[in-house]
C-alpha cells in the first residue's frame, strides 16, 4: 500500500510535467497564429483537460468511471474555488467584462451533470446532452466575444514551430501512459481502503489532474496576465462537461445518489453561484471575492472528510 502511494505521487508528478510541456508548447503555437483571448483560453482548456479525458476513458475501460464522475465535479470546484480563489488572495484582482451573458449560460452548462445525474446514472442521452451543450456554449460565447481584440504575446524569434510539435505530442502521450497507470494503481489501493471511488475522485484526482490549470495560473501570475488565467480556468471548468459527455457516450456510467452526491452538488452550485455574482459586480474579481472562493473549497474538502471517515480498513 506504502508502495503504492509512492507511485502515484510519482505518476501525478509526471503527468503534470507532461501535460505541463503539451501546453508551453501548444500555447506558442497558438500564440503563432495570433489567437485571441477568448478562443485562446479555450484551446489552453481543451488541452489542460487532456488529463481528465485520459483517464476518464481508462477508468471506463476498467469499468470504474465512477472515478471520472467524482473527478470531474470536483475538477470544477478545485479550479474555481481553490485555483482562482488563491489566484485573487495572492495578486489581488483580475478585470472580468462584468457581463452576466457570459458568466451565467456558462455556470448552467457547468452544473448540468448535476442536473443529468440525478438519476443515478449517465447514459447515451445524457452523453449527447453533455456534448450538445459544450458545443453551443462554445458557439454563444464567440458570438458574443467575436469583436474583442486579438492577443498579442511575444514569443521571440526563431524558428521553433517543429520542435514544439513534437514537444507538445510528447507531453499528450506521457499524459496518456501516467494517467493509464494512475488508474491501475487506485484500483489497487481501493482494495485496502473503505472509501467510494466518487470520493476518490472528489478528493484526490480532482486535484491531481489540475496540476495543469495550477501551473498556468502560475505562470500567469509572475507575467500578469490574470485575465488569461481567468479565461482559461473558465474554459476548463466547462471542457469537464464535454469529457463527461464523451464518457457517457463510451458506456453508461452507472453511480450512487447519496450524501456524498448531493454534498458535491451543494458546493458546486454554491462556488458556481458566487463566481457569477463576482464576475459580474463590479467588473472585476478582488482579494475579498478570492478569499470567499478560498473558503468555499475548504469547507468543501472538509464535509468531503467527514463523509469519508473510517476509510482505512
Amino acid at each position: 500500500m506504502a508502495f503504492d502511494a509512492l507511485a502515484l505521487f510519482f505518476l501525478f508528478a509526471i503527468l503534470g510535467w507532461s501535460a505541463d510541456m503539451a501546453v508551453r508548447n501548444i500555447r506558442y503555437l497558438g500564440s503563432v497564429l495570433n489567437i485571441r483571448l477568448f478562443a485562446f483560453g479555450v484551446l489552453l482548456g481543451l488541452v489542460t483537460t487532456l488529463p481528465e479525458l485520459s483517464l476518464g476513458v481508462n477508468a471506463t475501460i476498467d469499468r470504474a468511471a465512477t472515478l471520472s464522475v467524482g473527478n470531474l465535479l470536483g475538477g470544477v470546484i478545485v479550479m474555481l474555488g481553490l485555483i482562482l480563489g488563491a489566484s485573487l488572495v495572492l495578486k489581488n484582482k483580475i478585470k472580468t467584462d462584468g457581463r452576466l451573458a457570459s458568466a451565467i449560460p456558462a455556470a448552467l452548462v457547468i452544473f448540468s451533470p448535476v442536473i443529468f445525474g440525478m438519476d443515478g446514472n449517465y447514459g447515451l442521452a445524457d452523453g449527447l446532452a453533455m456534448v450538445g451543450l459544450y458545443i453551443g456554449l462554445l458557439f454563444y460565447l464567440y458570438r458574443i466575444n467575436h469583436f474583442q481584440q486579438p492577443l498579442h504575446i511575444n514569443i521571440g524569434y526563431g524558428n521553433k514551430v517543429t520542435k514544439s510539435v513534437i514537444a507538445a505530442i510528447a507531453g499528450i502521450i506521457g499524459v496518456l501512459l501516467a494517467s493509464h497507470w494512475i488508474v491501475e494503481i487506485t484500483l489497487d489501493l481501493l482494495q485496502y481502503v473503505r472509501v467510494s471511488q466518487l470520493m476518490i475522485g472528489l478528493l484526490m484526482f480532482s486535484v491531481g489532474t489540475n496540476l495543469p490549470e495550477i501551473s498556468i495560473a502560475v505562470a500567469s501570475w509572475r507575467k500578469k496576465s490574470s485575465e488569461l488565467s481567468l479565461s482559461h480556468l473558465l474554459s476548463s471548468s466547462f471542457t469537464n462537461v464535454l469529457v463527461l459527455g464523451i464518457l457517457a457516450l463510451l458506456r453508461p456510467i452507472p453511480f450512487e445518489t447519496n450524501i456524498e452526491y448531493w454534498n458535491v452538488a451543494v458546493f458546486l452550485a454554491a462556488t458556481l453561484a458566487f463566481f457569477a455574482y463576482f464576475y459580474h459586480s463590479g467588473k472585476k474579481m478582488d482579494r475579498r471575492e478570492g478569499a470567499i472562493l478560498l473558503a468555499i473549497y475548504i469547507a468543501f474538502v472538509a464535509t468531503s472528510l467527514v463523509l469519508a471517515g473510517g476509510i482505512f480498513a
